[in-house]
């Protein structure tokens, strides 16, 4: 990943089809440990104020899933992050790396 870790990562889109797979791929992309995301997400640390904001946007789950888009969809939330212009769902302290994650199917 170009040099960069989890640790560099000020926010991240995650793929979120369905409720539990934020969850899941917050382990599964090396931002916490497995079991963990249960206190991370209690905590408030995935919450746009929070340690490491994720899915800043509300995700796939609340602005539903353009199939073969939700990747840009997710770009594009991570652009306006990090030009500082996402209004309200602003992430603070003036983010420098974004993170997306979607994944595709095959026939």
């Amino acid at each position: 990943m170009a040099g960069i870790g989890p640790d560099d990562i000020d926010l991240a889109q995650l793929q979120d089809t369905e409720a539990g797979a934020e969850i899941m791929h917050m382990a599964e992309n090396g931002f916490c440990e497995h079991g963990e995301q249960e206190r991370i997400i209690q905590q408030g640390e995935t919450e746009i104020g929070g340690r490491f904001p994720v899915n800043t946007d509300g995700g796939c789950l609340a602005n539903g899933e353009p199939v073969g888009a939700s990747g840009l969809r997710q770009v594009y939330e991570n652009v306006l992050q990090l030009r500082g212009s996402a209004g309200k769902r602003q992430v603070p302290n003036d983010p420098k790396v974004a993170y997306t994650h979607v994944y595709g199917a095959q026939e």
